[in-house]
């Protein structure tokens, strides 16, 4: 009973499972799906899915070649709700901004996540925006 309490616990210690845990709290997913989810590649993530499988916590189910993941059953997911697992996504860096994160939808002001693809994005745009004016003095 403690061994299977502390391989569930040991399970949530690490970001990349809490990262593939709150998509499969949205709604089930193959597991080649999660390599650009987590930006981590297959063989980590299999190795990830597996302590999830062996804590208790994801199921899977295979659907011809595929192999797909979900929480195992309304107990752990609500157990993983309680703890906000749902909300833990990579997109987000803490900044000093205000608005809405586009990937994550949420509303921020101060210093408070903002999303990584975001900031690239805005790089980008300002960076080409400074080229031009360079180019017309």
């Amino acid at each position: 009973m403690l061994d299977s309490k502390v391989k569930f616990f040991k399970a949530l210690g690490d970001e990349t499972r809490l990262t593939i845990l709150s998509y499969l709290l949205e709604h089930s997913y193959c597991a080649c799906d999660f390599s650009s989810l987590t930006k981590k590649d297959q063989t980590t993530v299999s190795k990830h899915l597996k302590v999830l499988v062996e804590a208790g916590i994801l199921k899977y189910e295979k659907q011809g070649r595929n192999i797909i993941y979900s929480i195992k059953n309304k107990e752990i997911e609500d157990l993983l709700l309680s703890l906000g697992i749902r909300d833990i996504k990579p997109c987000c860096d803490k900044q000093q901004v205000s608005g809405v994160c586009p990937m994550c939808k949420t509303e921020v002001s101060g210093v408070y996540p903002m999303c990584k693809t975001e900031n690239r994005a805005n790089n980008a745009i300002n960076e080409t925006a400074d080229n031009q004016v360079e180019k017309q003095i």
